[in-house]
């Protein structure tokens, strides 16, 4: 917790030079439903863990496109990915609209956004990612995630209403060069080691979620993944 600007700030720094540091996404057991976060906790048991991509509002299916463990287990085809590589490094890679990406040198995706830093600058262009829905652009509680040039993931929650541009340059202040929007208002969740610092205030579909043991991420994979994913490299 600090304050950046004036603006209270939570968040989770998950190193991963370290060998061991895994980082998945959890959905819940079936796309186009939703789970408490309890759920969505007790089955995943990570380290920690912030609110994942946005969803329909109609279908409750996420926008973006989900890998786990190499396998795309949803396609969405809208937004810029969060994309880290089998040996933990990051990229961030904008998807061209409604159309698939072969995803296969990454072991986990999520395709979320805007996009909100690119190589230490900020770079907002919400359209040209396919969002449409005007609660994107409205100020709100966010949620976000950014990698530093130490390659270092930054897990960030802001409970304040802020602007796309304001929660840019508090991920820049915090050492981000890259980073991503997540979904945020009253979906905006934030967990660490048994404890829910910032609370939903609704159900969820899916979570970004780290481990600080690749034993224990090996143990809980296979709980990841929703029952009714579709196969595809």
């Amino acid at each position: 917790y600090r304050k950046v600007g004036g603006v209270s700030v939570r968040y989770v720094v998950a190193d991963l030079n370290n060998p061991y540091v895994r980082v998945s996404v959890v959905t819940a057991r079936r796309l186009g439903r939703d789970e408490s976060i309890w759920d969505l906790l007790a089955r995943s048991r990570p380290t920690a863990a912030i609110t994942g991509t946005y969803v329909s509002t109609s279908t409750k299916l996420p926008v973006g496109d989900i890998v786990i463990e190499g396998e795309r287990v949803h396609f969405g085809g809208v937004g810029t990915a969060l994309c880290i590589t089998y040996d933990n490094h990051v990229r961030f890679i904008r998807q061209k609209l409604h159309r698939q990406h072969n995803w296969s040198d990454y072991r986990v995706v999520l395709g979320a956004g805007p996009r909100l830093l690119q190589n230490g600058k900020v770079a907002l262009y919400p359209q040209g990612e396919g969002f449409r829905d005007k609660r994107v652009y409205a100020r709100g509680r966010r949620v976000a995630v950014g990698v530093t040039k130490q390659n270092k993931l930054l897990m960030v929650v802001v409970e304040q209403s802020v602007s796309l541009r304001r929660l840019a340059w508090i991920l820049r202040a915090l050492g981000a060069t890259d980073a991503i929007a997540l979904d945020g208002g009253g979906s905006s969740c934030l967990y660490y080691r048994r404890q829910v610092k910032v609370l939903p205030r609704r159900k969820l579909t899916n979570l970004l979620v780290v481990y600080d043991d690749s034993a224990k991420y090996e143990a809980r994979v296979s709980h990841l993944k929703p029952l009714n994913r579709f196969a595809q490299k």
